[in-house]
């Protein structure tokens, strides 16, 4: 019977420790910056945005796995030969997941892989604009990296790069050209699982 108290008093701090941070299903959105890496094309940085929800997977101690749902803005400005600009801008359906390691209870590094589906894309220049959704590829995957904070009232911080891993035009034999982005991100987790609770039986 002396072993039963500090049995659940062990069990306790166990389930303190493997919740220290909260897993659940939050919100997430926020600016970013995207263009496309060609080594044959000098392209332009310019202003998109990201908004979609998540879903924390508690998968250990200090570790979590992170799939989302986004729906997310890219794309790339170019320098034209008459000196002229042109825009084209994408929008995506993605698929990110994530493996997030935190370093203690709040900040995290994260790595993993990203899928999307191209949804529309417009380019604007001087003559107006015009839907080349057609000379796009339908999928893009690559891998992202980034870093993190998830604070405890619910509310999580992210920076994050990605680099796709696959040209993003049909029928290109010359540029190759795939998405970036740098994304800053903020979300809430409006359900939590919170650490086990263990009361001791009266006898």
């Amino acid at each position: 019977m002396a072993m039963r108290p500090l049995l659940l008093a062990l069990l306790t701090q166990l389930g303190q420790v493997l919740f220290a941070q909260h897993s659940g299903i939050g919100i997430k959105g926020g600016p970013l910056m995207s263009d496309t890496k060609s080594g044959a094309l000098t392209t332009n940085w310019i202003p998109g945005a990201s908004i979609g929800a998540y879903f924390a997977l508690r998968a250990g101690p200090r570790m979590e796995l992170q799939p989302e749902l986004l729906l997310t803005s890219l794309g790339a400005g170019y320098n034209l030969p008459d000196g002229e600009r042109s825009t084209v801008r994408t929008l995506y359906g993605q698929v990110p997941v994530s493996f997030k390691v935190y370093l203690g209870s709040v900040v995290n590094l994260q790595a993993g892989a990203l899928m999307g589906r191209l949804l529309l894309a417009q380019q604007v220049g001087p003559e107006g604009s015009n839907d080349v959704t057609a000379s796009y590829q339908h999928w893009d995957y690559g891998a992202i990296l980034g870093v993190g904070a998830d604070l405890m009232s619910g509310v999580d911080f992210g920076l994050r790069y990605y680099s796709g891993l696959r040209p993003v035009l049909i029928d290109d034999q010359a540029y190759f050209p795939r998405n970036r982005s740098m994304a800053l991100s903020l979300g809430y987790r409006l359900g939590r699982l919170r650490a086990p609770k263990f009361n001791r039986k009266r006898t």
